[in-house]
């Protein structure tokens, strides 16, 4: 324990004086890029905020450029992920400590080719880096929250763009942008490349804005597919608790009774979750949402839980249902894409020593909840798709609107709009319900597409195809929020063809990976062949 200390006293507070003031450099550094993700509209700031960190990394080599970079990471990582503590602090750790792994071997690998050839290293680093965010949607452990374009969530002429070069294209741009940042301030450089730095940096800036402004249709359109929202405000504590249970499916009966009221609606959305039930299995609960769903004459999309039996094996979902004005279930979604170490452990199956049954036998804090761990979830295994007024839609459970190509798939296999069911009740005041919410915007341009969110206690909101929101539904406030809109009109570049600067960058990054990785092994062999 006293080893464990003591590293992480060096990790914050090394003994040299010269690493504990590039430390502090960094950390300042990644304090002002965690400021573009929050809700004051400072987005810009991520336009220069890696010029100076890559300027450090690019000075060092081998270990020493590999704790700068994972320093650098980490202390992002903390300043933008910090609130994930108040739903799980060990989920917050584990997120921080290896999410950070990945920028700092990406800028390992970019110091490595920059000490060998300057100008490579400048041109690779916009691909190692949107390859490394494209990888980190891959897999369980997927966790693409903190890609550098949603800083920009607020910008919505910058973002036009993004419905063909995606997300992912948006952050190549933010990249390109710190290095001419970088190029413009660097003391080696002639006043040539200086200026030239700047003008590229100014005539990418504009094309986008001028881009956005021609694409950006002025006037709001609205379909003739009428929704229902239904933000019910219902505080955690309330919702699982035997004696206030039914509560929750009383305030959501008397919610849609006041929707349905003098008006024709398509459909009604509850948030994630909004039926603290089993609706399969727990007929009270199927009763009371079937009587509802009859009542209003309108199909219901219902966030609740299911769970299936294999043998003696119990799994549990996070799922969608929908009801059709008959009361009867027309539809199950199971969530996909789960929060790594929030709602499951990754791979489960094969870490069960991480699992919570497990730990729960060792953790006495993890029973009396002392202590927040994550949850066991298993994932689902394909988008549905659901029926309204012969329209389709797709489902987006919560973190799964981090996923730009799970979500075109969505579109691609006819969903016509998007709606996405959340509970950021969680995280409070924080950033998070804030920043969750620019994950939503984004979708809706990349695909032309509406997405409905709709949140237990906020953000809710209609985001039209160019990313505007329409009839919000604010933090901590209960309401009614209905809209009209229309379907998907034709399939944007990016929908049809996908995340293609991201799949690219991929490869150039694994290909960079491939060739240090064999220059190494090639440099091992020949050390031992001349020490003989």
């Amino acid at each position: 324990m006293k080893s464990l200390l003591n590293s992480i006293k060096n990790f914050f507070w090394p003994a040299e004086s010269a690493i504990r003031i590039r430390r502090a450099e960094l950390t300042f550094w990644a304090f002002i890029l965690a400021l573009g993700y929050l809700p004051i509209h400072i987005g810009f700031v991520a336009w220069i905020a890696l010029a100076r960190p890559f300027m450090i990394v690019s000075r060092l080599s081998g270990r020493e450029a590999f704790n700068a970079a994972y320093f650098f990471a980490f202390m992002a990582n903390l300043f933008q992920l910090y609130w994930v503590a108040v739903v799980t602090p060990p989920g917050m750790v584990a997120a921080v400590v290896i999410l950070s792994l990945y920028p700092a071997l990406v800028l390992l690998a970019f110091s490595k080719v920059y000490h060998w050839k300057k100008w490579i290293g400048l041109a690779i680093l916009p691909s190692l880096w949107v390859g490394m965010e494209y990888a980190r949607s891959l897999s369980q452990f997927a966790f693409p929250w903190t890609d550098l374009a949603y800083s920009m969530g607020y910008y919505l002429t910058f973002i036009q763009i993004a419905s063909v070069i995606g997300c992912y294209g948006i952050s190549f741009v933010i990249i390109l942008f710190n290095i001419f940042t970088w190029q413009v301030f660097e003391p080696g450089n002639r006043l040539e490349t200086r200026v030239t730095s700047g003008i590229a940096f100014l005539g990418i800036a504009v094309f986008m804005f001028v881009y956005g402004w021609v694409v950006f249709e002025p006037y709001p359109e609205e379909g003739k597919i009428r929704i229902a929202m239904l933000q019910g405000n219902i505080p955690l504590g309330t919702k699982w608790k035997p004696e206030t249970r039914m509560y929750n499916f009383d305030l959501y009966d008397s919610l849609t009774a006041e929707a349905v009221k003098n008006d024709t609606l398509d459909l009604i959305v509850w948030p994630e979750t909004a039926a603290p039930a089993y609706p399969q299995h727990e007929r009270r609960y199927r009763f009371r949402l079937q009587n509802t769903a009859r009542q209003s004459g309108t199909k219901h999309l219902v966030g609740a839980l299911d769970v299936e039996y294999e043998g003696s094996k119990e799994k549990a979902y996070n799922a969608a249902f929908q009801f059709d004005s008959s009361g009867a279930i027309d539809g199950i979604y199971h969530k996909v894409k789960l929060v790594p170490f929030s709602e499951h452990v990754p791979y489960q199956d094969h870490l069960t020593f991480l699992t919570r049954d497990f730990l729960a036998k060792y953790l006495d804090a993890i029973e009396t909840r002392e202590v927040q761990w994550w949850s066991d979830f298993y994932t689902g295994d394909s988008i549905v798709l659901f029926n309204v007024d012969y329209h389709w839609y797709a489902v987006l459970i919560c973190f799964e609107s981090a996923f730009p190509d799970f979500c075109r798939q969505a579109i691609l296999e006819g969903a016509e709009f998007l709606v996405n069911i959340t509970n950021d009740t969680w995280f409070g005041y924080s950033p998070g319900p804030f920043q969750h919410m620019r994950l939503a915007v984004f979708r809706a341009v990349e695909n032309r597409s509406w997405v409905v969110r709709c949140a237990n206690s906020g953000i809710s909101a209609f985001i039209d195809p160019f990313g505007r929101e329409f009839d919000r539904g604010e933090l901590y406030a209960r309401g009614i929020h209905k809209h009209n809109i229309y379907p998907v009109k034709d399939y944007t570049f990016f929908t049809r063809n996908g995340p293609i600067i991201g799949k690219i960058s991929a490869l150039i990054m694994a290909s960079v990976f491939v060739i240090l990785i064999l220059l190494w092994l090639f440099g091992k062999t020949s050390k031992r062949k001349s020490a003989r």
